[in-house]
């Protein structure tokens, strides 16, 4: 009893601290912003995730428009190619408008410790 004990308390240890890692990552205090710095990347921040929450909106709604379009006689791939590039445009615009903000918010010290963690904002 007390192996089974210890050991999910092991397991809980272990996702918690993976849970705080990627907690930290996502809220920018691993880069020691200034309070103005801190203060902008709290509006781009804001942006960043309105545009999520547009861009989780609109792929859901291209993912009805496949279903139909796969649901018809003919299925047309073109139409199906086309939404796809439509939610690959989005993403990437939300993405570039980001980092753009972001690399001009950060000295080269604070790029350099925000790019080990560039893939946690890649917009999917």
């Amino acid at each position: 009893m007390k192996y089974i004990i210890f050991l999910l308390f092991s397991i809980s240890a272990v996702l918690m601290a993976d849970h705080k890692v990627q907690h930290i990552n996502k809220e920018l205090s691993h880069i020691n912003l200034s309070e103005e710095q801190s203060n902008a990347a709290k509006e781009i921040l804001f942006e960043f995730r309105t545009q999520l929450k547009e861009f989780k909106k609109f792929k859901d709604e291209t993912e009805l428009k496949k279903k139909d379009l796969f649901l018809k006689d003919y299925l047309s791939i073109h139409d199906i190619e086309t939404l796809d590039k439509s939610v690959d445009i989005m993403a990437r615009e939300i993405e570039k408008n980001f980092l753009t903000k972001m690399h001009s918010l950060l000295s080269i010290d604070q790029r350099i410790s925000f790019v080990k963690y560039i893939d946690d904002w890649e917009v999917k």
